[in-house]
């Protein structure tokens, strides 16, 4: 079997570590100026080439056999160094991929602009960098369109989704065709385990593939990118200041390529509004103004887009209401719910609670809790903001054994996903009416992560014998809230 073939420039503290790191399945060649590197790097890994010299020589990497590697990594601390050998990479050889540490904002935007995967020097380390290069997908090309619409992928060993059974995934946009495991062909059902080592063929939107296939390879700061990588913000005219400061926040939260604003009438009447708020704030801006109303606005631009958007932003006080104040909340949810079938990625209802330092993810129920827990510590990942779970505990002497057996299964939940992230969760336990202890509670947070799947439909008498715990906790919308969209079945 072909051995996988990397080279790494640069043997200083990184380079190093990341050669004691990387599996000794690949075959490495190293570069350095020191003299004594060819004595460092063979007292870390025998097998490895060393040659001496100047990266920045393109006689060096000829020597290196740059065009025949399946990718070069760049981890000098001299920014210079790194963006003249990628330069040169990029204009004289067939690199497959290039990855280079960066150490200012104008360095990294050089950087890729010839091409590299940039690591910023603040946030690298050896591991990091060791787990892209182990990142394992193939495109078919001989089937389909040849648009990248169907990929083989290896599922790395640290990946969120090994271990766990298809019915536990929540494919948007994407679904898993077959599996094939050592010698043999799985063919996927609801309680099939995905284990490390599986080569799983996955079918679906291109732009959403690309992030699945880095989850099932091992890297799990994707959110939104598993949805979309476009920022739809609704602006109906009576937002306040605040509700551009926390789009702006957004923008430098999330990973997403650029913020298309739609304006009602109202909004695009006031000039002042798109000067002041949106062209001096944001980088990327696309602005549409509309007629219609504030749903059909949105879908117009959804429609548009084809797909891309991973997240609608909109305020509270853009919200419908109704006139004669008659069902208002039935309004409201049913307008979020249609917009979320529409849009199939998440809604963000702000309410000017930024910075998310602190996030709470209200725990009700088991079926819709998994998922707004891994939301929640995607986004701690990026942030390093604190998460916490909202549990209710069940009445002692109207609960039933399947009411405490649920309750005890959040429980267990909450530290599997806990122990997976390898981030911690605070288990909030809380005693009385659901709806007066959670809300009650939210006051101390800046953000609510909640899954729509878990609302019940508005029918007639349903509110009265039957109340809608999750929405009555949401519908005030005290904080900003996330609601992911609701999933249809995996397979």
């Amino acid at each position: 079997m072909k051995r996988n073939k990397f080279v790494i420039i640069g043997l200083g503290n990184i380079g190093r570590e990341l050669l004691k790191k990387i599996s000794r399945d690949f075959e490495v060649t190293c570069i350095d100026l020191d003299p004594e590197a060819e004595e460092k790097g063979k007292a870390i890994r025998s097998d490895c080439s060393i040659i001496v010299g100047d990266a920045t020589s393109r006689l060096v990497l000829e020597e290196a056999g740059v065009s025949d590697v399946d990718g070069i990594i760049i981890t000098t601390t001299d920014e210079k160094v790194n963006l003249e050998s990628a330069t040169i990479l990029n204009e004289h050889f067939e690199s497959r991929r290039v990855i280079a540490i960066g150490m200012t904002q104008a360095g990294i935007e050089a950087l890729e602009a010839v091409g590299a995967e940039v690591e910023n020097i603040f946030t690298v380390s050896a591991t990091a960098i060791r787990n892209k290069l182990e990142q394992t997908s193939r495109t078919s090309h001989e089937i389909g369109l040849g648009k990248n619409e169907i990929l083989e992928v290896e599922v790395h060993q640290n990946s969120r989704l090994a271990n766990r059974p298809l019915k536990r995934l929540t494919p948007l946009r994407w679904r898993i065709g077959i599996i094939y495991r050592d010698d043999n062909i799985i063919i996927p059902k609801s309680d099939t385990v995905l284990k490390p080592k599986d080569r799983v063929v996955i079918l679906g939107d291109p732009a959403v593939l690309k992030t699945v296939s880095e989850i099932l390879t091992f890297k799990f700061q994707q959110f939104p990118l598993e949805y979309g990588s476009i920022i739809i913000a609704y602006v109906g005219g009576n937002e306040d200041e605040s509700f551009f400061q926390e789009l702006e926040y957004l923008c430098t939260i999330f990973p997403l390529d650029r913020i298309v604003a739609v304006l009602s009438k109202k909004a695009a009447e006031n000039p002042e509004l798109r000067e002041k708020h949106l062209n001096e704030k944001f980088k990327n801006l696309e602005v549409h103004e509309s007629m219609l109303t504030p749903l059909r606005a949105i879908k117009s631009k959804i429609e548009e887009l084809k797909g891309r958007q991973g997240l609608i932003v909109l305020s509270r006080d853009a919200l419908p209401r109704s006139v004669l104040n008659i069902n208002s909340d039935a309004g409201k949810k049913g307008f979020l719910h249609e917009l979320s079938h529409l849009s199939n990625c998440p809604l963000l209802v702000t309410a000017g609670t930024f910075p998310y330092e602190k996030a709470a993810v209200p725990s009700l129920d088991q079926a819709n809790l998994q998922r707004s827990l891994e939301t929640a510590l995607e986004i701690a990942s990026s942030l390093n903001n604190e998460v916490s779970t909202l549990l209710v505990n069940p009445p002692q002497y109207i609960s039933s054994d399947e009411d405490v057996d649920a309750f005890e299964e959040m429980k267990k939940m909450i530290n599997e996903v806990s122990l997976m992230y390898k981030l911690s969760v605070k288990k909030e336990v809380l005693d009385g009416n659901p709806v007066k202890s959670v809300t009650g509670t939210l006051k101390d947070y800046n953000l609510m992560i909640a899954d729509i799947g878990g609302w019940k439909k508005e029918r007639l008498l349903i509110p009265f014998l039957n109340p809608d715990t999750s929405w009555l906790i949401l519908k005030e919308f005290m904080i900003s809230t996330l609601l992911l969209p609701q999933v249809e079945e995996a397979l």
